[in-house]
């Protein structure tokens, strides 16, 4: 048995499933009495939610549930790679105030996804628009608006090493201010997954790269035991680091699920994935690199910003 795979041949075993067609993602999954959701995001980057009326939309054919924070009851979560502090800790649907635009504000349970869709059309959320600031750097800036303002910073986190004057034995000293822009994943399928809710036991069927922290942290906010939720990740399109920890949308599944006893489906569109997918890099660094007049390097300072996204999590 080889100590390394380099250099050994690895036979790839999925790829005749893949391309015979044989391969079974999350949307072909059939299920018996199965409810889809929607949701109904905010339009706006950072406002209070003044009123909900999702009446017209409880009529609309086909429709189960319309759901808003005060609804559904969900437990409030920490996003994967949580830098946040308890006051960040984020409600599946926004609760009081956005944040950002695309975050969920009323989900949706129906027949049929078209029918889910349709219904998210008669949803009507007021909200009083708040000043936003979307720039990393202006955020910090004293008067900035705040996303919490019981914190009083949009600092989520931060460190330090200990004072070090690493440049004064350079002969040359380079600086510079360089953005590592914010990118979008975008994996060929998005966000998914299935609650197929039981008495003794729950299974989840979702689409992610981590399905043992899933079921660790789904665990936790709802309370299973070792044995009572069960998590399976068939054929994933696509990753890329943002289908990790468990999301909003998740939480939010999950609650409805337990809430009607039914099982639903949640499978993300294009438009939602480019919104609500966790986003990667997004840093602003300041470098300063010390050198001898021979290329040799002799130390290196950086400050980085870091965006860490509105609830202070992986990103």
């Amino acid at each position: 048995m080889p100590g390394s795979i380099l250099g050994t041949e690895v036979v790839r075993v999925e790829d005749p499933d893949l391309l015979l067609g044989r391969a079974t993602y999350l949307d072909n999954l059939p299920v018996a009495g199965l409810l889809h959701l929607a949701f109904v995001r905010s339009s706006i980057a950072h406002g209070l939610i003044t009123s909900i009326d999702t009446s017209a939309a409880a009529t609309r054919p086909g429709v189960v549930a319309v759901l808003s924070a005060a609804d559904l009851g969900a437990p409030r979560f920490k996003a994967f790679g949580a830098v946040m502090n308890e006051a960040h800790v984020r409600p599946p649907l926004a609760d009081g105030k956005v944040r950002f635009v695309g975050e969920p504000v009323v989900v949706i349970a129906a027949a049929t996804k078209t029918q889910a869709l349709d219904a998210a059309e008669y949803v009507v959320v007021e909200y009083e628009r708040l000043e936003s600031v979307t720039d990393m750097e202006a955020a910090l800036a004293d008067g900035a608006p705040l996303q919490f303002e019981e914190v009083g910073s949009n600092l989520a986190a931060g460190m330090q090493d200990p004072p070090a004057d690493v440049l004064s034995d350079a002969e040359v000293v380079i600086r510079g201010r360089f953005e590592n822009q914010r990118i979008a994943v975008v994996p060929m399928e998005g966000n998914a997954l299935t609650v197929i809710p039981g008495p003794a036991k729950t299974t989840v069927y979702v689409s992610t790269q981590m399905p043992h922290a899933f079921k660790m942290l789904a665990s936790g906010l709802f309370g299973y035991g070792p044995d009572e939720l069960h998590v399976i990740t068939p054929h994933v399109g696509g990753g890329f680091g943002g289908k990790a920890g468990i999301c909003a949308e998740h939480v939010a599944s999950i609650a409805v699920a337990r809430k009607l006893n039914r099982p639903v489906r949640w499978v993300e569109t294009r438009s939602e994935n480019m919104v609500s997918l966790p986003h990667g890099r997004g840093q602003v660094q300041y470098i300063e690199m010390g050198f001898k007049r021979d290329g040799t390097i002799t130390g290196l300072k950086a400050r980085v910003v870091g965006d860490a996204g509105a609830y202070g999590g992986f990103g």
